[in-house]
């Protein structure tokens, strides 16, 4: 008979159970479905802004809302509306929304020193002791603290509790300043979350190899991220392994191969000035999205003596735009050469829709009327077309 073993019970009550589920519970069950942070000691998420919105690069990253912009006038600044996350070690997320673009005014500049004031979102709750709020405080704020003042560059200030709340800009506040550019406001967001299994997106600053947002290790193997900066954009988390060619963050290999060889037959022959003759093709599938080939092809071939012939690879059909070719010739012979000619691997596109990639060979210079060259189809995997299919992803500009 089937029966009971062995049964542990998890603190956290799931988020179902009816008059059971506690507050630091609701957190944890619902924060399930957040991006973890690599931290396998306690149950840990990211906190940030979530991926929201495109404001086209104007004033900042382009991937998250709850940017912080100067004000119309004077030493302010605005924060639009957006959704964040903000994280208390073991004891869970608080997922927040600002509901309307909020301003705030920051306190005036000194006439001989500057500063700089974080702006934050931060979440007060007395009764997570994680984030140590006064009794009755239990809200979500858009807040600016003030940096000390310094002759020199000043520093970006911490504030207290170190729980609690996430950044969202550093804004500098030079001496004598009566009014903020959008050059004094280094965007501190980070990437913008995604739920668990989403791909995060990495944008300015944190696209650099050198920061520390790039150099995070992932929170799972297989996690993915894109980042916006030319070199491998698309990439995955391996794992945290000591051989460090298969771990730690790689490009993903994204591509489709296609093969395709003569069909089988006894010889071919063509001749004439300029004849042509299809060796063997690939159809390309529509993939939905712009793409290059990159294809190359060879063949076994025999031509007459004192002729020159191009093995060539086309779109569409023999005779359509050329991909790449090569030129071989028997000038000087008294008798048919044999020739296994070679044609380069060329990038080529982008292509849309279904394609049509084409092997052939054409005369290119004929002893006679007669010349021309000859294949067999029964030459197995010598009379062959190959192409890789990539995706066509338009590179961003240095940063």
């Amino acid at each position: 008979m089937v029966s009971l073993g062995a049964s542990a019970v998890s603190a956290v009550d799931p988020w179902a159970v009816q008059s059971r589920i506690g507050l630091t519970d609701a957190r944890l069950a619902l924060a399930s479905m957040l991006m973890p942070r690599p931290n396998l000691s306690v149950i840990d998420y990211r906190s940030g802004v979530m991926a929201s919105g495109d404001t086209a690069g104007v004033g900042g990253s382009s991937h998250m809302a709850m940017r912080v912009k100067p004000a119309s006038s004077g030493l302010a600044v605005t924060v639009e509306m957006g959704n964040a996350v903000i994280n208390t070690p073991s004891m869970g997320a608080y997922m927040c929304a600002l509901d309307a673009v909020k301003s705030l005014t920051l306190a005036a500049a000194s006439s001989t020193t500057n500063r700089v004031d974080l702006v934050i979102a931060r979440v007060y709750d007395d009764l997570n002791p994680a984030i140590a709020s006064a009794s009755g405080q239990r809200k979500f704020a858009i807040e600016v603290w003030q940096g000390d003042p310094a002759t020199g560059t000043p520093s970006v200030p911490v504030p207290t509790p170190t729980e609690g709340w996430t950044p969202l800009a550093a804004v500098t506040v030079a001496k004598g300043a009566t009014a903020l550019t959008a050059a004094d406001i280094r965007d501190l967001r980070g990437p913008g979350l995604t739920a668990r299994g989403g791909l995060r997106a990495l944008y300015g600053e944190d696209a650099k190899p050198t920061s520390p947002v790039f150099k995070e290790a992932g929170a799972y193997p297989g996690e993915q991220r894109w980042v916006q900066a030319p070199g491998f954009q698309h990439q995955a988390w391996y794992g945290a392994g000591s051989d460090a060619s298969n771990s730690g963050w790689r490009g993903v290999f994204n591509c489709v191969r296609y093969y395709a060889a003569a069909p089988p037959g006894e010889q071919i022959w063509t001749s004439g000035f300029g004849a042509a003759r299809e060796i063997c093709r690939v159809n390309i599938s529509d993939p939905g999205v712009p793409y290059f080939v990159y294809p190359t092809g060879r063949a076994l071939l025999t031509l007459s003596t004192n002729s020159a012939a191009d093995l060539r690879i086309n779109v569409g059909s023999l005779n359509g735009p050329d991909v790449n070719w090569t030129r071989f010739h028997s000038y000087g012979a008294s008798v048919d050469k044999v020739f296994v000619p070679n044609v380069s691997p060329m990038h080529y596109g982008p292509l849309t829709g279904a394609q049509t990639l084409v092997l052939s060979c054409g005369m290119r210079d004929s002893g006679s009327q007669y010349s021309g060259f000859g294949f067999r189809g029964n030459d197995i995997n010598q009379n062959v077309l190959s192409a890789l299919v990539f995706p066509s992803t338009v590179q961003p500009p240095a940063v």
